[in-house]
């Protein structure tokens, strides 16, 4: 299949142009022979020397140690050693100014022998657990109480006192404030109907009609639930709902006002305002209930009600005789580090915080390596501004939100950051936010994320607002599981978002929920422009009307030498024609304020430095819709491209029928060699077995 380009001789262009400038090497920092040993264990003393023989006994201690050490001997190489143990958080901890040198960095790490072993963590194990029939709570409960939980699971149902685990703020439908319970790495569900999923609504009956991206609602938040949604829900003190109230690629959080109970008829739900849904109510959207004592009735789910100051749970078969933690550290954060340099943590896992790990403001070349990061209420990492701060080996995981949030350089002077993330996993994420909070966010310049492993969620794994980004050799599976009109990569809406590359990557597993009608791969939406997706592999990718890579409006972007295998299809397009002509020359069009704040403010596509770099933008206005797709192995795939169109150069790809094929059997060298795709490094995809520390 070849259809013509009016702009071959650009596409030539960008074809031959340097795509790497944000290759850099990531060069880890080096481990120095301690000058001066500061030692913490979990029975240490923060009166103590903080000698081997005399510890400290917190992070809070170990920091002033270290800055006092600093301070003392300026040229000395410091290392801060935890002890193996468990180290409760409280409070959270503040680095400010505390900078060790490129050749002496500042360790602050496992003890030899005892990586792996060192727990900060901000949860309690609950006590005290009795069944709630054989309780003298339940004896002598007021009657509206015992109204409130169902008859049928009162024999179920264990209960605790809530006061040791009580926690300052506590707002299950505010991130960032839900107190979660866990058994090992398993979440327990907060009281919801129904049990798992999502049930339908019925009419939005608000009196100001909507009409969007062809659903209808109305604006208010008053429906009709669905028809076997149970009656008891106004009886609960904060009754909450999630939904995808109109588009199925945003939800949020609700607080039900009043419940209308009718004859013959669903109950009518009114929002109680202000509302969350920026788009209105559309009729027939998908939701659920939660925080609801009524619905205690599933193996795994918990409730707490702060009011009677107990604990409520139904465990999972052999659950009950295990440990049951409860997050009670309620702070943003674990770790503030501000203006920091040359500081490593490395060996230590961090676990259980209502909020996230860490926030690194304004610091370069600090490092999190050989370290686990789990069970955090919102996103783990925030890395904003400096340079070279990033995570080695090191894996995040069981997140209400995102897992990193990475933001440096300086995109109008294209200045990078150095920022990255290598040889990662980020998993079971997103877990209370459905949409838009991804393994790691990228934003700002030169930005290198590789050998990572990327799985389990709702919606996408990278979010992008970048230039100069380099995405290789990472694992991307089992994503957009539920949301719609999303992509394992999304990146939306700002044409000036160039020169990043997406290469050697392995897609697996991402087609969207039941409902989906729209979940790709590789998202490209909105006229974002100016990508290359070279060398990757997709398989089991693209819903409905998306390819594995699908391509919304954007023009100038590569699609190269990449093996589709098993896909709905391998590259879609959805073309903007006369739209994106007028989102550039049009100022009475909608589109035309963002784009030109994005284009002409944010940054300066004029600019000689812009125009040198990216020799395209001289034609940005025009042309709308070129692409270039070529040199790719399309295999098994029941459409090789959907809605194609005339501007998109489509030359050199193999469309074939192959038995059995397999992605090790096309990754072949001589099976690429045949079809004419340059080697494709199977083996170096995904997290490798390296450690920063060696003891």
């Amino acid at each position: 299949m070849k259809t013509t380009c009016r702009c071959a001789a650009l596409m030539a262009l960008l074809l031959a142009a340097s795509w790497c400038r944000a290759d850099f090497p990531i060069v880890l920092p080096p481990i120095p022979a301690p000058e001066v040993e500061i030692w913490v264990a979990p029975d240490g003393d923060d009166a103590a020397e903080g000698t081997k023989q005399r510890p400290l006994a917190t992070f809070a201690a170990a920091v002033k140690a270290a800055a006092a050490a600093r301070q003392a001997k300026p040229e000395a190489a410091v290392c801060v050693y935890f002890g193996e143990g468990v180290y409760p958080f409280s409070e959270t901890v503040t680095i400010d100014s505390l900078a060790g040198t490129a050749d002496k960095p500042i360790l602050f790490r496992s003890a030899p022998g005892a990586a792996g072993k060192v727990r900060f963590s901000g949860t309690a194990s609950v006590q005290g657990w009795e069944p709630l029939a054989e309780s003298d709570f339940w004896r002598e409960a007021p009657e509206e109480f015992r109204l409130r939980v169902r008859p049928e699971a009162v024999g179920k149902i264990l209960t605790a006192l809530y006061t040791p685990y009580r926690t300052e703020t506590y707002a299950p439908n505010v991130y960032g404030q839900r107190q979660e319970m866990f058994v090992g790495s398993r979440a327990q569900t907060l009281a919801r109907w129904p049990n798992d999923g999502f049930a339908e609504s019925g009419q939005a009956l608000g009196a100001t009609p909507l009409s969007t991206g062809g659903h209808e609602g109305t604006a208010e938040g008053i429906f009709e639930a669905a028809a076997d949604q149970p009656p008891c829900w106004d009886t609960e003190p904060v009754p909450l709902m999630s939904g995808y109230w109109f588009f199925d690629w945003s939800e949020s959080f609700e607080q039900i006002e009043s419940i209308e109970h009718r004859d013959d008829a669903p109950q009518v739900v009114h929002i109680k305002e202000p509302h969350t849904s920026m788009f209105g109510y559309r009729h027939h959207f998908n939701y659920y209930g939660f925080n609801l004592l009524c619905e205690l009735d599933t193996p795994g789910e918990y409730y707490i009600d702060r009011e009677a100051d107990r604990i409520f749970w139904i465990p999972r078969e052999g659950e009950e005789k295990q440990t049951v933690e409860l997050v009670t550290f309620d702070r943003p954060w674990f770790l503030t580090i501000e203006n920091c340099a040359h500081l490593v943590i490395a060996g230590l896992t961090f676990d259980g915080g209502m909020g996230g790990l860490a926030a690194i403001h304004g610091s370069d070349s600090i490092l999190l390596a050989d370290t686990t990061v789990k069970r955090f209420g919102q996103t783990a990492l925030e890395i904003i501004g400096g340079s070279n701060c990033g995570c080695y080996h090191t894996d995040i995981s069981t997140l209400g939100l995102g897992g990193i949030f990475l933001q440096g350089g300086d995109r109008k002077t294209l200045t990078e950051s150095g920022h990255f993330l290598s040889h990662c996993k980020v998993f079971d994420f997103s877990r209370l936010k459905r949409t838009y909070a991804p393994a790691f966010w990228a934003g700002g310049c030169g930005i290198k994320v590789e050998h990572c492993e990327f799985a389990g969620s709702s919606s996408s794994a990278a979010s992008l607002g970048t230039n100069e980004l380099v995405i290789e050799y990472c694992y991307f599976h089992d994503l957009v599981r539920e949301s719609d009109d999303q992509g394992g990569i999304d990146a939306w809406f700002d044409p000036s978002l160039r020169g990043n590359i997406i290469r050697y990557n392995l897609w697996e597993d991402i087609l969207g929920g039941p409902d989906t009608m729209g979940a790709a791969a590789v998202r490209l939406d909105d006229i974002i422009s100016g990508f290359k997706v070279y060398g990757n592999i997709f398989v089991h990718c693209g819903a409905a009307s998306f390819g594995a890579v699908q391509i919304h409006g954007g023009k100038d972007n590569i699609v190269e030498n990449n093996i589709f295998l098993d896909c709905n299809a391998a590259v879609s397009f959805n073309h903007w024609g006369e739209r994106y002509t007028r989102t550039f020359n049009d100022p009475e069009f909608d589109a035309y304020g963002p784009t030109h704040r994005n284009c002409y403010e944010e940054v300066d596509i004029t600019s000689e430095l812009w125009q040198k770099r990216y020799p395209e933008l001289s034609t940005i206005a025009e042309d709308p819709d070129v692409n270039t797709v070529v040199r790719n192995w399309i295999v098994n795939c029941p459409v090789s491209f959907k809605r194609m169109g005339d501007m998109v150069t489509c030359e050199g790809n193999v469309e074939e029928k192959i038995d059995g094929a397999t992605v090790e059997s096309l990754c072949r060298p001589d099976a690429l060699k045949k079809v004419g795709l340059e080697p494709i490094p199977l083996e170096e995809i995904g997290p490798k077995p390296v450690r920063f520390l060696k003891d």
